[in-house]
């Protein structure tokens, strides 16, 4: 391809950079989840390990969304150490959120997010997520009928 002119050039330039980012998977968008489910929101569970077995239940990768659907009337989310999330304490969060809450994963490792209302944590009300790091997708596998790549062989006399 013979590229005439610098305007070319950057119409060239802002294609490529385009196509480079369109097909950039680090770029794309991940899953959302909505925390404990379609017919459950960020509340006292049932049970005091519900949201361990609805987070244990989920593979979650860098570029996923956590959905906290509340009331911020009734309830709260901080996102704390794991230190904290053991006792229930949220002395130094490190981010506090207004509800309903969508929360980005943005790098891989374990977060911790509790509510701090009475002794609302203590009840159930805390999740621990484990993050992975976004694996690439497969290459696309070769089409039925393809011929398979030729071999090379080197003959030594």
């Amino acid at each position: 391809m013979k590229i005439r002119n610098s305007f070319q050039m950057c119409a060239y330039i802002v294609v490529v950079a385009g196509t480079v980012l369109v097909y950039n998977p680090d770029h794309s968008n991940g899953a959302q989840y909505l925390v404990g489910g379609e017919n459950y929101k960020w509340s006292i569970p049932l049970t005091n390990d519900f949201y361990t077995n609805w987070s244990s239940s989920h593979s979650f990768v860098v570029g996923d969304t956590l959905l906290f659907d509340y009331d911020p009337e009734l309830h709260n989310l901080f996102q704390v150490s794991g230190r904290e999330f053991k006792a229930c304490t949220a002395d130094q969060p490190f981010s506090v959120y207004t509800g309903p809450a969508n929360v980005l994963l943005m790098e891989e490792g374990v977060f911790y997010y509790v509510c701090t209302i009475l002794n609302y944590c203590s009840l159930g009300q805390k999740l621990m997520v484990a993050v992975e790091e976004r694996r690439p997708s497969p290459p696309p596998a070769a089409s039925p009928g393809s011929p398979a790549p030729a071999a090379s062989v080197l003959l030594l006399n």
